[in-house]
């Protein structure tokens, strides 16, 4: 069973949907999969089909054609989000959130619609955020961390 952090759960989820939307279907450990994430996050009340999200607390990006601006992701879970300390964008825009784990040398990018804006603190906005496609993880590091014949390509 896949065990990790909120953001690598949500990750996973978003790829195992993607793969759904996209008519592959999935095996079984798949479907035990996305059914074990699907019980981690099951609503707190019973009536809602909205599968629930975490509180957390970490940088992010977001970006499209017309912005590129830091925010603070405050509530994460497998269909969506919110960020905070966030510019002006207009309900129904598409951005991609980007959230970098230095640690581990990976960048997390989730498409999203924005569901809401409301007015936070100073001249910045609360942004709902819906995930939508599948998501990206891109690995990264320093040319010293491939194998000899590939940094002296990329070098």
């Amino acid at each position: 069973m896949f065990m990790g952090t909120t953001l690598e759960l949500v990750y996973k989820y978003r790829q195992l949907i993607g793969q759904c939307d996209a008519g592959y279907g999935l095996d079984f450990d798949g479907i035990d999969a996305l059914m074990a994430i699907e019980a981690l996050f099951a609503p707190d009340n019973p009536a809602s089909t909205q599968l629930a999200s975490e509180r957390v607390s970490m940088r992010a990006i977001v970006r499209n054609e017309s912005l590129d601006d830091g925010v603070t992701v405050v509530r994460l879970g497998p269909t969506g989000g919110v960020c905070r300390q966030a510019p002006y964008v207009e309900e129904g825009d598409t951005i991609e959130l980007v959230i970098d784990d230095v640690g581990e040398s990976l960048s997390y990018r989730f498409k999203a619609r924005v569901t809401s804006l409301r007015d936070d603190v100073c001249d910045d906005f609360a942004i709902d955020l819906e995930f939508i496609g599948v998501p990206l993880l891109v690995h990264y590091g320093s040319v010293i961390d491939l194998p000899a014949d590939v940094a002296q390509i990329a070098a």
